[in-house]
């Protein structure tokens, strides 16, 4: 098992949401309004700021996390956001304890 921590802009939830449905993935945690700071500098939601981020959180088998890891480079790609920081996809190994 993978799990994938999947950290972006509050406004593209959608997308991802379709993103994850596309492939598949119906169990996940969702965090809304993550404030943080990052190589663009501080994220946090005020008048001039780019705004929040999400993050979700997914366990999926190993396989899938490969595929979905390519969904999401295909999505950055598609939605030029090579150059952009918007959406970053860490991969952690997984075991389920209890």
């Amino acid at each position: 098992m993978k799990m994938l921590l999947i950290v972006f802009r509050q406004s593209m939830v959608e997308h991802i949401h379709a993103l994850l449905k596309e492939y598949d993935v119906n169990a996940f945690t969702e965090l809304h309004n993550v404030a943080g700071r990052g190589e663009t500098g501080p994220n946090v939601q005020f008048l001039l700021s780019p705004g929040a981020n999400c993050v979700i959180f997914t366990v999926v088998p190993e396989p899938l996390a490969s595929r979905l890891i390519d969904g999401f480079t295909r999505f950055k790609a598609e939605q030029g956001m090579e150059q952009h920081n918007n959406v970053h996809v860490f991969v952690l190994p997984c075991e389920q304890a209890i």
